[in-house]
């Protein structure tokens, strides 16, 4: 059968490979209370390297999810933040937090 892709579905799907990874579900999650310094998501971000970190958020400011704000002339001044987009991400970062942290409670987590 030949059926045709519904483009709500393919644009679903294009959304979703920006946002459905686990480093961008960790950055947003960090982001939700406030904006932060380079260092300051890699420290709070566990297991996260530095490459990786960088090429996300690279990701993530192109898809207009997160903004990288220079407060001055030096590279240890700039902050990133959630945008307006970025932040109605907020309840399905949440929806995965609460299900991790119930099958956590229940002892069904995998394995780690």
């Amino acid at each position: 059968m030949n059926q045709s892709v519904d483009p709500q579905t393919a644009r679903c799907m294009q959304i979703l490979s920006v946002v459905g990874d686990l480093w961008t579900l960790a950055i947003v999650m960090t982001l939700q209370k406030s904006a932060m310094r380079f260092n300051e998501l890699h420290r709070a971000i566990p297991k996260v390297n530095a490459v990786t970190l960088t090429s996300r958020l690279r990701k993530l400011d192109e898809a207009g999810i997160v903004v990288r704000v220079a407060e001055s002339r030096s590279k240890q001044s700039t902050v990133y933040d959630l945008t307006p987009f970025g932040r109605k991400l907020l309840p399905i970062v949440d929806a995965v937090r609460t299900v991790a942290l119930d099958l956590e409670r229940s002892g069904e987590a995998p394995a780690r």
